[in-house]
Parts: C-alpha cells; structure tokens; sequence
C-alpha cells in the first residue's frame, strides 16, 4: 500500500471503465511479450520474466475464479509495465513515491534489484484494480475496490494458482491493536465514503479496514456470508445503488459491524492457518506432481522437502517453477510445522475411484482438520493441483445476513 499511487488510482478509477486491449508501445532498452492475459514489457532477466508471466497468469485466474459470481469476462489482454529501476519508472509515466500504479491504461511497477514479497503484493493489488476496470461493473464503492485489492494483494502463490483468505500475523497484531484503540470508522461511515473522501483522508487504517471487512465477508464464520457478498455484487453490476444493495443482502450496517468485530477481535482469532496449510499443501503437490510425470519418487516428506530445496526436483521443460518459490515452500512447511501441522505422503484416490491410488499430499492441523493434495496429469506434463479440506458437518454453517 503506497499513498501516493492511491491518489491517482481513485481518480482514473472514477473516469475509466477499462483497461487498454492495444499492444503498449516498448520504451527503448526494455522488452514485450506476450502471456495468456497480458502484454507484458519489462526490462528483467529471462528467469524473472518467466516467473512474473506465470505468476500473473495464476493471478488472473483467482481474480476470475473468486469473483465468477458477479464479474464479465474478459476479452481483452491487459498491459504491465515492469521497471528495473525506481527512476525508470517514475519517468514512465510511474507516480512520485508509489511502487505501482493502474493508469487506467496500464498496470506499471517497480522490481526492483530482486522480486520480493512487495513487489507481489503492489502488482497483485493494482492488478486487481486493472482486472476490476476491465470486467466488473457498477458503481463500486472505494472500500470494496480497495478491500478486494488488498485481499488479493495477500493472496499466497502456490505454484499452479494461489490461495486466497491469508491474514498475516503482523498484520492481524496490528488490526486487533486498531480494535482496541477504537480506530476504525463506525461501518457505516466507511461505507459512505467517497473516491474524493478516500484521497482526503489517506490513511493506512482505511486500507486495513476495507481489507478486513472483505476478508471477513468472504471468510467469517466459516465463510457463511460469501453468497450474500456475491448477491451484493451482482446488484452493484446491474446499476442498483450500494445502498440499497447492501440492505438487500445484508440487512443493517450496525449488525454487520458487531459481528465484523466480534469476528476479528475474539481470543480464538489467529492468523489463518488454514489457509496457508492450503497454500503450502498446493506448493508441496505442485512438486510431487512433476516429480512424479517424471518417475521421481520419495520415500517421506522429508525427502521431498529435501529435494525441493536443493532444488533437485524434476519436471517437464515447460512445468518449470520459479526458483523463489522452492524457499517459500520450505519455509511455509517448516513454520507450520512448528505450529501443529503434520506433513506426510501418502496413497490417495484417483478421482471417484476408491482402488486407483496415487502419491498426495496430506496436510492434518491441530484442530483436527486434514488438507488433501492431489494433482492430474497430461502425460508427462503437469496438468493441475487441488487441496480439498475436509470441513466436519457440524462445522459447516447455514448462509445468513450479518444484519440479522
């Protein structure tokens, strides 16, 4: 989250309903390429390049499938602009002390010397913004343009997608501290502001309020209020006011801001790691998959492990991971374990068929909750992953408004 761009970002949001779909011209000393959703220009190495276009293309999918329910498709590619260096950035067209921005034309960013975390989470914030402009519309209110953007924007890359929901540790200290200290804008008020609003009163609290009232629209109480969220959506999309949309769908302000508080502020409430168990479970299938479309095979998950960070895993010339992502599996791994999580390969069942078994992987929490990965394959290529969690009956809650 970087003030400056946020100023710009409001204002182009305000007068452009889309993304340009015109190859961008390619500034002396870069390079252009084209992905499956976007025209691409930068002046990275061949191994950055081939990280970035993956990853990005794993982004859009996870825009597209978690807003299915109310988004358009999209049928234009969309244009990145990715600088090495800070100057050539802002020269650019990039906005003084922001680290990327959507211009209403382009997405651009800065690398920087080494793609990190940051980066990550600027592209995949603004891309948000750009895919929103593109496919979604309406008259979208700025706290659900920029919660969404933040919600995404700590998305988890596991390789073959992402995993969506993930609420940092640091960050959820820092939220509950806001709470605590009653520094947040009553519900109500957040909804009522405006793009103009939002500029005035630039603030980091406003971006952590907007981010946790998506989350927790999309996760709370075990993720009962996701069909509502999306009927609100779809009423944004065909023109209804957000007033009457949010009544509609969700009842009252006031009874949606209990238990929006309730819900982020209780004793039980961690940082999710559910959802990184998922994304760790996706990362380490994802390399037992191309392992095994090339008959490599471990004896434990140690082994694996082992091999991932050696970076002795074999694939496919074409099912290629960056190499960044062998440290976050690793790591991810290694921390859950240390919180509870077991870790174990084992024989799972190939699609519906209880006697065709192949290699998974089996994440199990303390609470009891188990994560199965599996993946399919194309021959000897990769084809996709799933971690599915097994959620037990009495857990899973009916839909209803947070108002009510």
């Amino acid at each position: 989250m970087r003030v400056a761009r946020s100023i710009y970002l409001a204002l182009v949001l305000a007068l452009s309903s889309q993304a340009g779909g015109l190859p961008p011209k390619v500034p002396a000393g870069m390079k252009g390429v084209e992905g499956k959703y976007h025209y691409l220009i930068h002046d990275l190495s061949p191994e950055e390049e081939q990280e970035v276009l993956l990853r990005m293309e794993a982004m859009v999918d996870e825009y597209i499938a978690r807003t299915r329910d109310f988004s358009g498709r999209l049928n234009q590619k969309l244009p990145f602009m990715l600088f090495r260096k800070p100057a050539d950035y802002y020269r650019n067209g990039g906005i003084e002390g922001s680290a990327g921005v959507f211009t209403g034309a382009s997405l651009m960013a800065i690398a920087g010397e080494k793609l990190n975390n940051n980066t990550w989470h600027t592209i995949q914030h603004e891309g948000f913004h750009q895919f929103a402009a593109a496919v979604i519309g309406g008259d979208m209110p700025i706290w659900v343009n920029e919660g969404l953007a933040e919600y995404f924007g700590e998305a988890v890359y596991t390789g073959d997608g992402f995993v969506s929901g993930a609420i940092p540790r640091h960050r959820l200290k820092r939220v509950q501290g806001l709470f605590a200290k009653s520094s947040f804008k009553s519900v109500e008020r957040m909804m009522g502001t405006t793009h103009q609003q939002w500029n005035r009163e630039l603030n980091i609290n406003n971006y952590d309020q907007a981010w946790t009232m998506v989350t927790f629209l999309a996760h709370g109480e075990d993720g009962k209020y996701q069909k509502a969220f999306g009927r609100f959506m779809i009423a944004l999309n065909k023109q209804v006011p957000w007033q009457k949309a949010w009544q509609d769908s969700f009842g009252s302000a006031a009874g949606f801001e209990t238990k929006w508080e309730a819900w982020w502020t209780s004793e039980e409430r961690t940082a999710s790691v559910d959802v990184y168990a998922r994304a760790a479970t996706q990362m380490l299938t994802s390399y037992l998959g191309r392992a095994t479309s090339q008959k490599q095979s471990f004896d434990d998950i140690d082994k694996l492990l082992a091999a991932v960070e050696a970076g002795e895993v074999k694939w496919h010339k074409s099912d290629a991971l960056p190499a960044s992502l062998g440290k976050d599996c690793v790591e991810l791994t290694h921390a859950l374990t240390k919180n509870g999580a077991t870790f174990t390969l084992a024989q799972v069942p190939v699609g519906t068929s209880s006697k065709l078994t192949q290699p998974g992987v089996v994440c199990v929490l303390q609470d009891g909750s188990k994560i199965i990965g599996t993946f399919k394959l194309k021959g000897a290529r990769m084809g996709s992953v799933l971690a599915e969690v097994e959620v037990p009956k009495d857990k899973q809650k009916p839909d209803v408004k947070p108002g009510k």
